[in-house]
């Protein structure tokens, strides 16, 4: 595995945690895998203490775990894991709705269209198709106004790819997502919160099946 080298030695720790995150997201390492602190380092061009901090970070947040007299693991994708964070997913994406229609007015709604076009023209890119389609769900939480809200989004939204990433591989139809989108702006055009969430839950629920009936368990 290779990573691209931080710059500037403050950011040392912060560069190795974005790095190394982003790779387990994008399956670049694979979920079980072992991780080296010296190939690590290494391949970060850092010394061993920034990136012990970032490791420290990863475990806290569940990206990894530190095995005794065997080493770091990655986590592996589990359907508890999963159908923990959906029901997250679902119950605050369903808030951020509630909070955005009464904020909406025609250049909103036409910019959240802009956002869900964006997928059409990288459909052949499952990691730009997954980043994509969350900057559609990330949009939504943003535009909510309520900057827990979307910082809540945004941590489930890391799990949610890693997750998802699978299902992607594993040939997902894409039109189905970009459609079922296409579905909540309607709900959002006709300033209907049940329409709209109807059409959020829908979309959540499928791709919940979809991703554990591809973890391969």
């Amino acid at each position: 595995m290779s990573f691209s080298k931080a710059e500037q030695p403050q950011l040392f720790k912060d560069h190795a945690y974005k790095e190394i995150k982003k790779g387990i997201i994008q399956h670049k390492v694979e979920p079980g895998s072992m991780l080296y602190e010296r190939s690590l380092s290494e391949s970060l061009g850092i010394s061993r203490t920034p990136l012990k901090l970032a490791l420290q970070q990863l475990e806290l947040e569940g990206w990894i775990q530190s095995l005794p007299r065997k080493g770091i693991v990655v986590q592996s994708i589990n359907r508890h894991d999963v159908d923990e964070v959906f029901q997250l997913r679902k119950a605050n994406e369903v808030l951020a709705i509630e909070l955005l229609i009464p904020l909406l007015d025609d250049e909103t709604i036409e910019k959240i269209e802009k956002v869900n076009k964006q997928l059409l023209d990288i459909k052949e890119d499952p990691i730009q198709f997954m980043n994509a389609d969350s900057s559609f769900h990330l949009f939504l939480a943003e535009l909510s106004q309520n900057h827990r809200l979307n910082q809540l989004i945004q941590n489930l939204t890391d799990h949610v790819n890693w997750y998802g990433l699978v299902a992607l591989k594993s040939g997902i139809s894409l039109d189905e997502v970009y459609s079922e989108h296409k579905l909540i702006i309607e709900g959002l055009k006709a300033r209907n919160l049940d329409q709209t969430t109807d059409a959020v839950l829908n979309h959540l629920v499928h791709s919940h099946r979809t991703i554990v009936a591809n973890l391969g368990e």
